[in-house]
């Protein structure tokens, strides 16, 4: 499996982390023969919200070329919606086997266009900006609609996490 992380600047880094770590574990436990993760952005680094920087290791990558992508949210995320460069380098995953977001990330792929007839959650604060891009948007932690898996807020990211595994 090979899966890609999709960061920005400003992230919630827990969002991040709380699926990383999990699955990253089953790397390093050796659950599968090949897995692999990738940390992609539009640029060389990213800083989160509180300014702590990560080098990014593939820079604007075609997404097709993933089983699965995996969105975090933040504060930018609610922008990044609107971005159109970011958001068709997103389309490139049009074809990925699995479309997964924690929080507010699910803003980007319903921005997509990947959640499109689909059941999904967000945070709770984005409840009414995310039903423009999904047919229902419900008050659970994760919400498996087939090949897409949103997750509510920060800390449903662990939980996010330890499904995936």
């Amino acid at each position: 499996m090979k899966i890609a992380f999709i960061l920005f600047d400003n992230i919630t880094l827990l969002d991040f982390i709380g699926i990383y770590d999990p699955l990253n574990r089953v790397k390093l436990l050796k659950f599968l023969d090949e897995f692999e993760c990738d940390l992609c952005a539009i640029n060389s680094s990213i800083k989160d919200n509180f300014g702590l920087e990560i080098s990014i290791e593939k820079i604007k990558p075609d997404l097709s070329n993933y089983d699965m992508i995996i969105d975090p949210g933040g504060i930018r995320a609610r922008q990044l919606q609107f971005d159109s460069e970011f958001i068709d380098w997103i389309k490139t995953a049009k074809e990925t086997k699995y479309k997964v977001s924690v929080c507010t990330g699910s803003l980007i792929l319903g921005a997509a266009g990947f959640l499109k007839n689909k059941t999904a959650t967000t945070n709770f604060n984005e409840y009414e900006n995310l039903k423009n891009y999904c047919k229902h948007v419900v008050d659970n932690r994760i919400v498996d609609d087939r090949n897409t898996i949103t997750s509510g807020a920060v800390t449903s990211s662990i939980d996010l996490g330890l499904y995936l595994c």
